[in-house]
């Protein structure tokens, strides 16, 4: 992964709309699913800037500008929805600007 917390006394990760192929493996290793409702609530710390977040997936897909996703499977885009302040951040916006595509597969 390119992108990491600083180390301490660095301050705080800037808001920087990117993604990496390790956001994507990192969140599959160690985000958990809870079925809630007609939502799958994925939890679990952002792989960029490490602060914990939960994102519900719902059966409408919200597009981003990134590369697309591969065809086949349930891809979903997920973006970072931290509540921690990172420099330059919009003001209508969460999160440190990260995002990445997972597959969701339903285990029977």
């Amino acid at each position: 992964m390119q992108d990491r917390e600083p180390t301490a006394g660095a301050g705080p990760l800037p808001y920087a709309e990117v993604t990496d192929d390790g956001y994507a493996a990192r969140a599959a290793q160690t985000f958990t699913v809870r079925e809630f409702g007609p939502a799958v609530l994925l939890s679990g710390d952002c792989p960029r800037c490490r602060h914990p977040i939960t994102c519900p997936i719902v059966d409408e897909v919200y597009k981003h500008d990134g590369p697309p996703a591969p065809a086949g499977g349930d891809y979903r885009t997920v973006l970072c929805t931290c509540d921690a302040a990172h420099p330059g951040q919009p003001a209508a916006l969460s999160g440190c600007g990260a995002y990445w595509t997972l597959l969701l597969e339903v285990e029977r």
